[in-house]
């Protein structure tokens, strides 16, 4: 590679931008040719292999297959770097240039500039390639999930005590059953001024237990669940506010819910 310390300071500099920064999509894109070719499987084509800042190697393998002509992203990459454009779908109704299009075709359509896959329906040419790439022995299906981890603990005072245990000897230990809820404690006992950690940890008496197992010595996680945990279900508690054995009757639910029009903030 015969421009590796440009590629190589371009990728240091693109590291310091965050996800959501580098997967703006009002963002400009921005990227670097690294000199290299891939050889596409379908038509023994060169393709260019470039270094770019959208592209996230925590998603799927890191390396993906630009198409200009059909993901917005790629269609700004492409414009701004003057790599060439290729058209595979077409509208049903009319015949794409690209010399006209002002934004990447994403919608259905029919299968052109695809050899065999040709004049296909273009879900019925996805599978259809998938089968043929598994038969060459070029490629397989997998399913990618962009499901993440969702951190739900909170370094706070207000909020439902996570329900586990560290113990030196087992690990974390989960609260038996019986011992559910865990209660708080009393506010007047917690100091809240900050100090770098959950208030929780500085209270003797809540943090300090035996452990359920081994009956040695342990300690509560000092965390909180955050609000998330009662605001997913508050409004079932106006059914039946007053009701001590169950969150909510279910013959009010069934006469109430759904509502046909909910008002919340942006997270919502």
């Amino acid at each position: 590679m015969k421009n590796r310390q440009q590629v190589e300071e371009y990728i240091k500099t693109s590291l310091l931008k965050t996800e959501i920064e580098r997967t703006d999509t009002t963002t400009e894109k921005d990227g670097i040719f690294t000199g290299l070719y891939a050889i596409n499987p379908f038509s023994d084509e060169r393709v260019e292999i470039w270094t770019a800042d959208y592209v996230l190697a925590s998603y799927g393998t890191g390396i993906v297959m630009g198409v200009p002509a059909h993901d917005q992203r790629d269609f700004e990459f492409a414009r701004k770097y003057h790599i060439p454009i290729k058209i595979v779908i077409n509208p049903p109704d009319k015949t794409l240039t690209v010399e006209t299009m002002e934004q990447a075709y994403t919608e259905t359509g029919i299968m052109i500039n695809s050899d065999h896959f040709n004049g296909m329906d273009s879900d019925g040419g996805i599978e259809a390639t998938i089968t043929y790439m598994t038969e060459k022995k070029i490629g397989r299906r997998k399913t990618v999930f962009r499901i993440r981890d969702w951190l739900i603990s909170r370094q706070r005072y207000w909020g439902a005590p996570i329900p586990m245990i560290h113990c030196d000897k087992c690990g974390i230990v989960p609260v038996h059953d019986t011992d559910l809820p865990v209660q708080l404690p009393d506010e007047s006992k917690v100091d809240f001024i900050p100090r770098g950690h959950s208030p929780l940890a500085d209270v003797p008496e809540f943090y300090n237990l035996e452990c359920p197992k081994c009956r040695g010595k342990a300690h509560r996680d000092t965390d909180t669940i955050d609000t998330f945990l009662d605001s997913s279900w508050y409004y079932l508690r106006y059914l039946s506010p007053k009701n001590s054995n169950e969150i909510f009757q279910k013959d009010e639910a069934e006469k109430w819910l759904t509502v046909d029009l909910y008002i919340g903030g942006i997270e919502h």
